[in-house]
């Protein structure tokens, strides 16, 4: 695994963008409180820090993980059934941060791991340099507004 392969989560989120993992390294809140109500029980909680899918161990019972690492491969688009019925449900489940994952994936195999890692870092900071994240309304930094661009908000 290369070194900024633990930010390619293997259902193709950009674990540098995760809402969690950018509140815990920058200790801001604000990461957190535009989130789906889905996570509400988080963001008022202690910050905590997410080692991603690619470093835990533990058994959390991410189908899309455990499928990978049984297959022995370092993302879904590597797979011969890209995109399965599994990773399909992902991406359209109304989560607006998970209706990227097969785009994102599909880009990855197109133009390889460290121009994607490149791409997604720019696409996920600021003019100012500060990091944003999933569901950042505004720059934590300069507050500028800032645009997520998701496919599902695409839509709209």
């Amino acid at each position: 695994m290369s070194k900024n392969n633990k930010l390619i989560a293997y259902c193709g989120l950009y674990c540098g963008a995760c809402s969690f993992k950018v509140a815990y390294e920058e200790k801001a809140h604000k990461h957190l409180q535009d989130m789906p109500s889905k996570y509400d029980k988080y963001k008022d909680a202690d910050l905590q820090f997410c080692p991603g899918c690619k470093l835990d161990n533990q058994d959390d019972g991410c189908e899309i993980r455990d499928c990978a690492r049984s297959k022995n491969i370092s993302n879904c688009g590597e797979c011969v059934k890209f995109p399965c019925e599994l990773l399909i449900k992902f991406n359209n489940d109304g989560i607006p941060h998970h209706s990227d994952c097969i785009d994102n994936l599909k880009m990855l195999n197109k133009i390889g791991e460290g121009s994607w890692l490149e791409y997604q870092k720019k696409r996920w900071e600021c003019e100012c340099g500060a990091k944003l994240s999933w569901y950042l309304k505004k720059c934590v930094n300069c507050s500028k507004p800032v645009k997520t661009n998701y496919k599902s908000e695409r839509k709209k």
